[in-house]
């Protein structure tokens, strides 16, 4: 029947041992260097996959490292400028309290000038009044005069050393 088609059946025996013989051979020679350079590969493909998965993870905390030393850069920028405007107010206010000291200073020399130069014109005042009544009195001794005419005198000498007495308390 296969006859009717063309084959020959012999010829096809001999083809189907050839095959069969084929297939043991390459089973039996060939497969397993196949198989061993498909299970290396399989297993430089598998060790590349490790290796990229290492490296992500390393990229990773690397990245999580830098995040976290940038975010220590930044504290620190932080706080040397929040110590640097510290410094810079507590700077400003030594140079205040200085200058408040100096003008405290200068206030307490001024006043101590103003008292000083009335006291000493409160002591010229005595002196001049002393003057005054010693003068006053040496006119009275020296000349002979009237009970009236030396209650005047003694008078409008009080009147003068009060009248100068109260110009000059004006001042202090």
């Amino acid at each position: 029947m296969l006859e009717s088609f063309g084959v020959d059946l012999t010829k096809l025996l001999v083809q189907i041992i050839a095959f069969l013989a084929f297939l043991f051979l390459l089973w039996r020679y060939a497969s397993g260097p196949i198989v061993k350079i498909l299970d290396e590969r399989q297993e430089k493909v598998r060790e590349g996959m490790e290796a990229a998965s290492r490296m992500q993870s390393q990229l990773e905390a690397t990245a999580a490292r830098n995040e976290e030393v940038l975010a220590e850069a930044r504290r620190e920028a932080q706080s040397i400028l929040a110590q640097s405007r510290e410094s810079g107010d507590a700077l400003v206010e030594r140079a205040r309290e200085e200058a408040g000291k100096q003008s405290d200073e200068y206030m307490a020399r001024a006043q101590a000038a103003i008292r000083a130069e009335t006291e000493q014109a409160r002591q010229e005042l005595r002196k001049e009044a002393a003057d005054l009544a010693v003068l006053v009195a040496s006119k009275i001794v020296r000349k002979e005069l009237d009970p009236a005419t030396q209650a005047s005198l003694i008078e409008a000498t009080l009147s003068e050393a009060i009248a100068g007495q109260g110009g000059a308390a004006d001042k202090s």
